[in-house]
């Protein structure tokens, strides 16, 4: 439901997230093949990278730069940084190896969200005239956040 909130409300925001939950994914998914030595078979790899609880509080993490970016709104900022501070501190808790999975949980998503903000913006449009931009309309309930709609036709 997050990400079908973030789809809607900030498409960069989505695929800047989007971004980052790869990018995090492969360097965990590399460290882990490191830590666990050459050569490795790829099913039992991804199934022990997918169990570690670093890797689902990593996307905690991420979600809770995504939400933080996309609202104003003290309440929910606050609320995703204590579910994702919770889910490392889990994560953390719970492992054998603490330091292996601090990469996924916290490392890595803190550098891709760095890493994918400082992406080019590729086919990014030219400004646009006065005439030409999008009406500005106030939903229900929210006057201080507003939602750029398109013209019809």
């Amino acid at each position: 439901m997050s990400l079908l909130w973030l789809a809607r409300r900030d498409q960069r925001l989505y695929v800047r997230l989007a971004t980052a939950l790869l990018l995090s994914g492969a360097v965990g998914l590399g460290a882990t093949a490191m830590v666990r030595g050459w050569p490795v078979h790829e099913t039992s790899l991804i199934r022990d990278y997918l169990a570690l609880p670093g890797v689902h509080a990593g996307w905690y993490v991420l979600m809770a730069f995504a939400v933080v970016a996309a609202t104003t709104k003290t309440g929910p900022r606050i609320g995703v940084t204590f579910i994702a501070l919770f889910a490392v501190v889990t994560a953390l808790c719970t492992t054998e190896h603490p330091m292996v999975d601090l990469l996924p949980a916290a490392v890595g998503p803190l550098l891709a969200w760095y890493a994918t903000g400082r992406l080019p913006r590729w086919g990014k449009r030219q400004s646009r005239a006065a005439g030409d931009a999008f009406p500005v309309v106030p939903q229900a309930g929210t006057a201080s956040e507003r939602v750029p709609l398109r013209q019809a036709g």
